[in-house]
């Protein structure tokens, strides 16, 4: 170690500087330095990265960690604050009585880095780390955040060797094992850093010397005067006599206790305080409760809660720490893989957020029943993605209006003329509207079992629609509905999918699908149509001030599309690679039934349709919005 002395001699001006040592000791002389076993050494071999103490006491954070403001470069600063040669740093030799010059995660090339990755992510997900108890925990959220997350005593989390190497902004504070925390917490009388380096005694010009973290929440008592009380959150609210709130110490009397919103009372609610005990042995405190207000909400998952063992309901505003939650993707959604489990962790707070799934579309069931319109057999499972659009008529009754797709659970892609008054130009009312899917029979009474319906809360139409005047130029609307529908067999989203520029049109030609209705005779039953679509500029031929977001679609057999198929989706089968990594078919959405020029009740030639390529931002925004908020 004689290129060690040789740096211990180059710091002993640094040292006589950074340590006035005799201030807070009594036993050591004013050039020594008191270890916490008593022993004295020299002050210059304080923070050299050697343990000199017999405790190691003289190369802690509490010791050091007011140093690092003098060791710049040459020197290498260890991360408890210790001041070493400057070469230390990846030489492959341990100068950091911490190991903070060679950790993996400095040093390592990128193989071993990876591979470290890999060992502390364990079978948790790609952005989390596991705690050696088996808590995953995002890494994001909790890696190196100045507290032990993973709350089983090993401080697996806030470790140098998963900490030392991090850099820490000028307006953080950087903990002793290499945490950041707010800068505003340092020397504010509460350990914010695991180690309590944050709090020493040098850093903070305090009296007292520390020799290891003083636990933020702990029972004992507040003072030597009066009944025990835990600090902190933990503390209950006391009323006295009268409902007075007590703040100071509480020597003698009957009190009540209570806790803030998100906390729960362990103990019971009231005890007499007397010679300094209370009258029942369990000193009362508020634990944290984990709010699970809109963490376990989302309709592409179901949640199964457990605590103790024990079924609890998930829909409860709060649940105690040790409350575990497992997930389970919803009818029609899918996951590459089991979902994780998410903990209420000691503290109030969940190890990970819940993972959402993602949605099948496109997909037809396997056909349970069926009906018989004009000749075509359909079933309830056909169209799944058909919906109908009624309005309101009475206290008692809706009006059909027009049909729709469903995009998403809760989102309706229909026709903008089924929710624009010409008269004002401007949508109707949302909360005029109901949706219903499953919808076999037409008319509003005439229910079946599978029926759902819910409320419309929202209407974007297209900016650019002007309704008849206009020649339905951009007729298009997105609903948004107050609650998800649950999918099924019959009831699943449509799939649509948009190409590039040059494509939007050609994309339209010659597409041999169907759209869905309900026949205009009898009960109105659910029926679908086989047609085939032409481009805009074939379209032109037959009817020559077609707009440009327009293609149309000739019916094929005995049916026609008919005065209430307006709104409806025109869609084709589809080879695709997206959804499972290789071949597959999917329904997709080409087209919203917009308008037949010169029909009467049904057209008898061409019906046009706007092309939901053109509405590219519209959509997906609008999709994105259902994903990230409700799913």
């Amino acid at each position: 170690m004689q290129l060690k002395s040789g740096l211990t001699r180059g710091l002993l001006f640094l040292c006589a500087i950074s340590f006035r040592i005799g201030a807070i000791l009594a036993e050591c002389e004013d050039t020594q330095f008191e270890c916490d076993n008593g022993s004295c050494i020299s002050s210059y071999n304080v923070c050299d990265g050697d343990k000199n103490c017999p405790d190691g006491s003289d190369e802690t954070a509490l010791t050091c960690i007011s140093q690092r403001e003098h060791c710049n470069k040459p020197f290498f600063q260890c991360a408890y604050g210790g001041c070493v040669i400057g070469t230390a740093g990846c030489n492959g030799v341990q100068e950091c009585a911490d190991g903070s010059d060679e950790t993996r995660l400095r040093c390592g090339n990128t193989d071993d880095k990876n591979q470290f990755e890999r060992r502390i992510q364990g079978n948790c997900q790609e952005d989390e780390f596991k705690c050696p108890s088996g808590i995953c925990l995002d890494k994001t959220t909790f890696l190196c955040n100045g507290k032990d997350d993973c709350a089983d005593g090993s401080a697996f989390d806030e470790s140098v060797e998963l900490c030392g190497h991090i850099y820490c902004p000028q307006y953080s504070f950087k903990c002793g094992t290499g945490s950041c925390i707010a800068g505003s917490m340092k020397c504010n009388g509460v350990n914010d850093c695991h180690d309590g380096s944050d709090e020493a005694p040098l850093l903070c010009n305090t009296t007292r010397k520390i020799s290891s973290p003083v636990p933020v929440t702990v029972e004992i008592p507040q003072s030597q005067e009066g009944c025990p009380l835990p600090l902190g959150d933990e503390r209950p609210i006391i009323k006295g006599t009268g409902g007075r709130i007590l703040t100071g110490p509480i020597t003698h009397g009957l009190v009540k206790f209570s806790c803030e919103r998100g906390h729960v009372l362990e103990g019971d609610t009231s005890s007499y305080c007397a010679n300094r005990k209370w009258g029942n042995s369990l000193i009362p405190k508020c634990v944290k409760y984990c709010n699970s207000t809109g963490e376990f909400e989302g309709y592409s998952t179901n949640a199964l809660c457990t605590y103790a063992g024990q079924r609890v309901d998930c829909k409860k505003p709060y649940h105690p720490p040790g409350t575990e939650v497992q997930f389970v993707c919803a009818n029609g959604f899918k996951a590459d893989g089991p979902l994780p489990d998410m903990k209420c962790m000691r503290g109030g707070y969940w190890n990970r957020q819940r993972q959402r799934c993602q949605q099948e579309c496109g997909q037809i069931a396997t056909p349970t029943k069926s009906f018989s319109a004009n000749g075509y057999t359909i079933n309830n499972t056909v169209v799944p993605w058909h919906v109908g659009l009624y309005v309101w008529h009475n206290e008692r009754d809706y009006h059909f209006q027009c049909g729709g797709s469903l995009l998403t659970p809760d989102l309706i892609i229909t026709a903008a003329h089924c929710v624009y008054n010409e008269g004002t130009r401007l949508p109707y009312s949302f909360d005029t509207f109901q949706v219903i899917a499953a919808k076999y029979y037409r008319n509003y009474n005439d229910t079946t079992p599978d029926d759902q319906i819910r409320n419309v809360t929202f209407i974007d139409i297209a900016r650019g629609y002007k309704g008849r005047i206009e020649d339905f130029y951009q007729d298009l609307a997105l609903l948004t509905l107050n609650e998800p529908f649950e999918l099924s067999h019959v009831i699943r989203p449509i799939c649509v999918k948009f190409v590039s520029f040059a494509e939007k049109e050609s994309v339209t030609d010659d597409r041999q699908g169907k759209f869905a209705g309900w026949s205009i005779e009898d009960r109105h039953e659910l029926q679908f149509v086989p047609a085939v679509s032409k481009a805009n500029i074939l379209c032109r031929q037959s009817l020559r001030d077609i707009k440009s977001d327009k293609f149309c679609i000739f019916t094929q057999g005995k049916s026609l599309a008919c005065q209430g198929d307006s709104g409806g989706g025109f869609t084709a089968v589809q080879e695709t690679l997206e959804f499972s990594g290789r071949s597959s078919t999917r329904h997709f959405l080409f087209g919203v039934i917009s308008n037949a020029p010169n029909a009467d009740q049904c057209a008898h030639s061409l019906t046009v349709l706007t092309n939901v390529q053109h509405f590219e931002d519209m959509i997906l925004s609008a999709m994105s919005k259902s994903v990230n908020t409700r799913s």
